[in-house]
């Protein structure tokens, strides 16, 4: 048991990243409004998202090299698609996680403050955590957070079944298409389980893990990893759904307008199914958990963008780092979209989710790229059906980034 938890690494890190807003804000959303009408669409999405990541982890592993430097190899136009990726993830992505984190503690400790003026506490002192930069401490802490969380949801859903239908109720919505439902479909699908920059940031993840845990950590336990944490995203997707069907699906409720009041309402969903006096445990493993989606935000991406720089300069061979510096215009750039930009909670999350799709398309066509690159054995390539499955995958999600964009000139 020691020996696996010391080889689980990298999965987990991309639970943490995921188990935030996609999943206790648009999953319960989606449960409360929409009852269990969208669990398949959950599923799918995930599983047309899932070869984009497996080439991550089968690069990373394989070559010992992150995504960032298999983009720089092939050419200047994937490196410009990163770069936009990863600048809406460091500035919107990290505020709307940061944003969700300061509505719970609003919540659990009655702060007279702000959402926004919470969230850049909160943003800065993750980064004077992480100021150092040590991916092995991140790692430690995520392990702990998302287990504790994980095991606390999985219960809380297994008691919220008995309650699906209960009073009468129905457990799918009547749904008319409309754009408000297709922009909310969009956000779902945005952050469902994981956006695709979220490959990247494993590909970083792996490669250290490799280089940290030596030949304990091969191919083979690489891909287990990444099944593993995979499959944890999608089974708390649909809990937090179910728990969200089975208490504010077709019962009087009035929709959260900021950070703290739809925590008080996710806060009182776990004690409607446990009990009041599960109130603290689960509001402290709540609040960990949605910090350790922002510390693995504030880790993983100073450190891509700072790579990807290097590699736009010329400088993919020289193992140099401006993390410090990128933290801080991390810091800087949520602290201006908390006080100039933020306008509706409900209206930003969606946004954050669905700009998602903005280089989603791009990003999985080249990550097969690189794992079908010289570099990588030709013995590893992969299978035909892999193959298919990827360009099923990229299919829908170019369907979906065209959608985003005719919702949003609409």
């Amino acid at each position: 048991m020691k020996v696996w938890m010391a080889r689980l690494g990298p999965g987990l890190m991309l639970a943490a990243a995921a188990v935030g807003v996609s999943h206790l804000v648009q999953s319960t959303r989606a449960g409360a409004d929409f009852g269990l009408s969208f669990v398949w669409f959950v599923i799918l999405i995930s599983i047309l998202k899932y070869p984009a990541f497996r080439f991550a982890v089968d690069y990373a592993s394989l070559t010992n090299h992150s995504l960032v430097y298999a983009y720089s190899r092939l050419g200047k136009p994937p490196m410009y698609w990163l770069l936009v990726g990863f600048i809406v993830d460091m500035f919107v992505a990290t505020s709307a996680v940061a944003l969700v984190t300061a509505g719970l503690l609003i919540s659990v400790f009655n702060l007279p403050f702000s959402g926004p003026h919470v969230a850049i506490v909160v943003t800065v002192i993750s980064a004077l955590i992480l100021l150092n930069g040590k991916y092995a401490k991140a790692e430690r802490i995520v392990k702990i957070l998302v287990f504790a969380f994980s095991a606390l949801a999985i219960v809380a859903t297994v008691l919220a079944l008995p309650k699906l239908g209960s009073s009468g109720r129905d457990l799918f919505a009547a749904i008319t298409p409309s754009q408000s439902i297709a922009v909310f479909v969009i956000a779902i699908a945005g952050w469902m389980p994981m956006p695709m920059t979220g490959s990247i940031f494993l590909s970083m993840w792996a490669r250290e893990k490799k280089t940290l845990g030596g030949d304990a950590i091969n191919h083979r336990t690489a891909i287990a990893d990444l099944r593993f944490g995979w499959i944890l995203t999608v089974v708390l997707a649909i809990s937090f759904m179910i728990m969200g069907t089975a208490i504010l699906f077709q019962v009087e409720r009035e929709v959260p307008t900021n950070a703290g009041a739809f925590a008080t309402e996710l806060m009182s969903i776990f004690t409607s199914i446990i009990g009041q006096w599960s109130y603290p445990v689960i509001a402290a493993a709540a609040i960990a958990v949605m910090w350790s989606t922002v510390l693995a935000l504030m880790d993983v991406l100073p450190r891509v963008t700072s790579r990807l720089v290097d590699c736009m300069t010329g400088r993919a061979e020289q193992a140099t780092t401006k993390y410090t510096t990128l933290l801080g215009v991390q810091v800087v750039g949520v602290i201006l979209i908390m006080l100039l930009l933020l306008r509706s909670f409900g209206t930003f999350i969606d946004f954050a989710t669905s700009a998602g799709f903005i280089t989603a398309p791009a990003l999985a066509y080249y990550n097969y790229r690189a794992v079908r690159s010289a570099e990588v054995a030709e013995r590893y390539n992969p299978s035909g059906a892999l193959i298919v499955w990827h360009w099923i995958g990229f299919a829908a999600m170019t369907a979906f980034a065209i959608a985003f964009v005719v919702a949003r000139i609409t």
